[in-house]
């Protein structure tokens, strides 16, 4: 009997022991993880382009040595759908939607209460696009340094320009008998202007400014032409 009672002693204080084991892990104090990327309120325009409408960024954060896991919880701010993702690194690479802001937090995939981070938010813009300058614009007729006829009182300018991103908008057209010719038509939408008055004996000047929607401009070389 009395060795009975011992046993039950013994699991009470085992009990105990354990109950007051868990309690301090409860009481005890927290560890702060510290995020590094994206930065808290940012832009993010960096990361990997995945299609038009995602791309994959690297979530980065200081490490602590009594954590073998970590859990991220990443939410879409604009549906308010929340994901959770593992790492048995600092460092996790997520998909995500582009235009769009998002929250994250990191905490222990073991104590999530007493190890975690802040939470952060930031805006996904994605990759920076890349624009492109179109090309300088060549002559196509009348030739620079071509000649025609003599009787001719109209000319039809026409050229050719491109651009990488295909979105061309306008050309502005300079034209004179000057050899560093004024603006003579601006935000043409075709690449060419006909029937300009030309008078025989004269060697007449143009060039062509190209422009795309992105706001970047070319300046093509400057082509001459003479009548007779």
């Amino acid at each position: 009997m009395r060795k009975v009672a011992s046993l039950m002693m013994i699991a009470l204080f085992l009990g105990n022991c354990s109950a007051d084991s868990d309690l301090a892990e409860i009481l005890g104090p927290s560890i702060s993880i510290n995020l590094t990327f994206p930065e808290n309120l940012s832009e993010c325009t960096e990361g990997t382009l995945v299609s038009e409408t995602e791309s994959e960024l690297t979530f980065l954060w200081e490490g602590i040595d009594r954590v073998q896991t970590y859990k991220m919880t990443l939410t879409n701010l604009n549906t308010s759908n929340i994901e959770e993702f593992e790492s048995d690194e600092p460092q996790l690479n997520v998909i995500l939607k582009r235009a769009t802001p998002y929250s994250w937090s990191i905490s222990s995939a073991s104590s999530p209460n007493k190890i975690r981070s802040e939470t952060w938010t930031f805006y996904n813009e994605g990759p920076g696009s890349e624009s492109f300058v179109p090309s300088p614009a060549t002559a196509i007729s009348p030739a620079s340094g071509a000649s025609i006829s003599a009787t001719a009182t109209t000319v039809n300018l026409r050229w050719n320009a491109e651009d990488q991103d295909d979105d061309i908008v306008g050309y502005d057209l300079y034209f004179g008998e000057d050899n560093d010719p004024a603006l003579f038509e601006s935000d043409l939408e075709n690449d060419q202007l006909l029937g300009i008055p030309v008078a025989a004996g004269i060697t007449y000047y143009w060039k062509v400014v190209t422009k795309d929607s992105q706001g970047n401009e070319s300046v093509s070389p400057i082509f001459s032409f003479t009548v007779g």
